[in-house]
């Protein structure tokens, strides 16, 4: 598979949580319900985590745009309660239509606003963040012995 850089990277998890809430949707059982809610979250708390750490401090460096970045974080935290409850409540449709309202909007504003303004970016290696990112989550993902 071809290096992905870092906006192409961080959409694809977009995508993927994306047609995750779709199936939940769709799904009629609720340990179906309850799987999805938690892959949903994990999905969501290591994109935020890797975001934090790795590709809004470069896109701070590159762009010094410190307000799209205070947005963005905001609207993780936003997420992040959410998640919280969501956790607790796995089969509840009304939190995780929440979820996914707050989701949605947080990536459209990426998209629309951070992601181009990256691309335009001097000094962005947005294939070496891809490493990183890759890296990172990959290490996030990976089941932790107890």
């Amino acid at each position: 598979m071809p290096q992905q850089d870092a906006i192409t990277l961080l959409d694809a998890d977009h995508n993927k949580v994306a047609a995750l809430f779709q199936q939940y949707k769709a799904a009629h059982d609720d340990n179906r319900k309850r799987l999805l809610a938690q892959q949903i979250c994990q999905e969501l708390t290591v994109h935020a985590q890797i975001e934090e750490e790795i590709f809004y401090p470069a896109f701070g460096r590159a762009t010094g745009d410190q307000q799209l970045l205070q947005h963005s974080k905001k609207e993780h935290q936003e997420a992040r309660e959410l998640i919280a409850r969501v956790e607790s409540t796995p089969t509840d449709a009304r939190l995780m239509l929440e979820l996914e309202d707050a989701i949605l909007h947080h990536v459209n504003d990426e998209r629309e606003k951070m992601f181009p303004e990256a691309r335009k970016a001097k000094g962005l290696d947005l294939l070496q963040l891809g490493l990183q990112l890759e890296a990172r989550k990959t290490e996030l993902m990976a089941p932790h012995p107890a």
